[in-house]
């Protein structure tokens, strides 16, 4: 069975996997504030990023142990002998321009910083930053909306006050077809699948590139040693024989 020809981000397809179709319903009903949840390498960065949008760029904000507010709204930054200006973050360049957040993975983030979050992404009306350099009070433009991510898969380990704000929380356990487009055409179905099923042996979206990349210049057989060694990488091969064969 073929894959869909050109996958469109924007359309709700009934033969999406169920949470994208969840995410995709979510957003035609207008809600902004949602937090995609779940195992690593499923997409979710690359559909909040892109998913919904068309003509408004996201902004992203990637949750370490060490980022700080200054990467959340912005810092001072020297221009010039004796001279600062305020370099604006990712969450005010966002709020001017109406598009959106994609703050990942938020259950990394420190206390002030989820702090900060949580008054930037706070609801129309009720959201509002002073400027430190023009004095000005901001608000989100129209169009503003907000997507955190996470591989959590339990949500009850996020803070409270972050779930009140993202009432929707939407689990992703399968890549978008969107996502698998840029693969080679045979590996996009074992993709979308997982090829290796359960999650111990699950093979995230990021190991695919990196095979289709690595098979093109060493062959199959070596692409799957480099990246899984002897015992996974010759399961993976025969995953994605077995795969062919039903294709």
């Amino acid at each position: 069975m073929a894959l869909m020809t050109s996958p469109d981000l924007h359309e709700i397809d009934s033969t999406l996997p169920s949470g994208w179709r969840d995410f995709a319903d979510v957003l035609a009903a207008g809600v902004d504030r949602v937090i995609l949840y779940g195992p690593p390498g499923t997409g979710k960065t690359f559909a909040a990023l892109h998913f919904g949008m068309r003509s408004v760029d996201s902004e992203r904000l990637i949750c370490t142990e060490d980022i700080t507010t200054a990467d959340v709204t912005g810092t001072w930054m020297p221009t010039g002998e004796s001279r600062w200006e305020w370099l604006e973050g990712p969450a005010v360049r966002a709020w001017r321009s109406g598009g959106r957040l994609v703050v990942d993975e938020i259950d990394r983030a420190a206390g002030d910083v989820v702090s900060l979050l949580l008054a930037m992404t706070d609801t129309d009306g009720s959201a509002r930053w002073r400027h430190p350099q023009s004095g000005e009070v901001l608000e989100p433009a129209p169009g503003f909306s907000a997507v955190m991510t996470t591989n959590l898969e339990r949500l009850d380990e996020l803070p409270s006050a972050l779930r009140d704000r993202f009432p929707v929380a939407i689990h992703i356990d399968r890549p978008h077809p969107a996502s698998v487009w840029r693969l080679s055409e045979d590996l996009r179905r074992p993709a979308l699948n997982g090829t290796l099923g359960d999650a111990d042996r699950r093979v995230s979206l990021r190991a695919f590139f990196a095979f289709d990349q690595l098979r093109a210049a060493h062959g199959p057989e070596r692409a799957a040693m480099l990246l899984f060694g002897e015992t996974k990488g010759r399961a993976f091969l025969d995953a994605l024989a077995i795969a062919s064969l039903r294709a």
